[in-house]
């Protein structure tokens, strides 16, 4: 392993931050067709649509795309979500665990969960329509990708619908709380990545959630008109692009992991998991194969997929391939590793790998031992940009004076025209940086 040396840009680190999951809610006409839904004339449920306000890809005919979303379509499939319903007869609480509503793109029923399908409305927004029971507040939890959940590691399956007294009346209470509790189902985790199986890497199609957790109020009964709360899906993991020109740089990538990764992540928030034992939180990902169409030949999309990595951890990538100067020569096996860490004078700034950001590793350089990148940030989404405030300001290194140079206060340096040709300043920066020249 070669640690490396990169070099970075100080103007290209710019961060764009995308809200988790933006809602509204409106009230729409009650519809005209009741469709094949057994529960679209029950009187004691109300219909909502949640209207997702992202590109997904639901694999239905006739469907085409003519602009190139910054999300591959891979990226954007649908093959599963699940809608988890809590409810409670107080608005602050507690919510306990009501029903389940799941879609799956191959059309199978899920046991104890009502069956909807995806409906898609224009070339942005995938449609769920849903009739969760009425005599409650409501709130609603949205897992795509992911039908599988853990608690303390195990999968968990127990989820045991809540009982009401009289939906409709003022007087209606829970009278027997659902399983598991909001508070409680909080705390599930994705399926944990195992560091020894070569295979348990992340693909697509990726993981995403939403939620509508302000709580709609559903205690009326009498109440028959349709609900469209807008919602957005966030990706729960990190995407690396990589560029790599083989011609040019003489290296051919033929894997990527990271090193000091997360096995997994809670779901809302997204928030990496800590493992009971401290010293096995930190994990070494399986290699994915770097075979892409573009591979080694200019922008790789979807390179490799993580979990988010906080600063603390001190993670990095793991850039494996062979190098060779000349054709003539014997390819050798070389790894290098890119971290997100930059240093200069001891003081520098961290990119911090955060879910639903993307990530381009732009290789400059290579030789045997080191392997000169930049690294840029943006956001993932094919909407709108977000602002992002670093967490690091501008920071100089220190700064010394040689010759006829001076320094003063580490922040102004009076040069000799005469005497010198040149000098440095070392600094970094996670945002754009300008520099300017005073003449006194």
């Amino acid at each position: 392993m070669t640690k490396n040396r990169k070099q970075f840009s100080a103007w290209v680190i710019g961060l764009l931050a995308l809200s988790l999951a933006g809602c509204s809610e409106a009230e729409v006409p009650s519809a005209t067709t009741p469709g094949d839904d057994p529960l679209v004339n029950d009187p004691t449920r109300r219909e909502i649509i949640l209207a997702f306000q992202n590109k997904l890809n639901i694999k239905t005919a006739g469907t085409t795309r003519a602009d190139a979303p910054i999300a591959t379509t891979e990226e954007n499939e649908i093959t599963s979500l699940d809608i988890y319903v809590f409810s409670s007869d107080k608005e602050e609480g507690p919510y306990t665990y009501q029903e389940r509503f799941c879609y799956r793109s191959d059309g199978s029923t899920i046991p104890n969960a009502t069956k909807i399908i995806l409906t898609v409305e224009g070339d942005n927004v995938a449609l769920a329509t849903l009739r969760p029971k009425k005599g409650l507040f409501t709130k609603f939890y949205c897992i795509a990708n992911q039908p599988k959940l853990l608690k303390a590691g195990a999968e968990y399956t127990n989820f045991v619908a809540l009982e009401q007294s009289s939906p409709g009346a003022d007087y209606n209470i829970v009278t027997k709380a659902g399983i598991p509790t909001e508070t409680d189902f909080l705390t599930f985790t994705t399926p944990l990545l195992d560091p020894t199986e070569d295979t348990d890497i992340l693909l697509t199609p990726l993981p995403m959630v939403g939620s509508y957790s302000p709580a709609l109020d559903l205690r009326d009964i009498s109440m028959g008109s349709r609900t469209r709360i807008n919602m957005t899906l966030s990706r729960i993991v990190s995407r690396f692009d990589i560029i790599n020109d083989e011609k040019l740089s003489h290296l051919t990538i033929t894997g990527v992991s990271m090193g000091h990764g997360r096995k997994g992540v809670t779901f809302f928030p997204v928030v990496p998991v800590e493992d009971a034992d401290p010293d096995k939180t930190l994990i070494t990902y399986p290699d994915r194969d770097f075979d892409g169409a573009n591979a080694n030949k200019g922008t790789q999309t979807g390179a490799f997929y993580s979990y988010p990595s906080p600063i603390a951890d001190k993670g990095y990538l793991i850039i494996k391939g062979k190098y060779a100067l000349n054709q003539m020569d014997i390819p050798q096996e070389v790894s290098y590793m890119v971290e997100f860490e930059q240093s200069v004078a001891g003081t520098g700034g961290y990119i911090e790998v955060k879910p639903n950001h993307r990530y381009t590793v732009r290789i400059t350089d290579a030789d045997p031992f080191k392997l000169d990148v930049n690294i840029t940030v943006s956001d993932w989404t094919d909407g709108g940009d977000f602002e992002y405030q670093p967490e690091n300001e501008l920071a100089i290194g220190t700064l010394t004076g040689v010759g006829a140079t001076t320094i003063a206060g580490n922040n102004t340096a009076t040069v000799s025209p005469d005497e010198t040709e040149y000098f440095s300043i070392p600094f970094t920066s996670n945002s754009e940086a300008e520099c300017s020249i005073v003449y006194t």
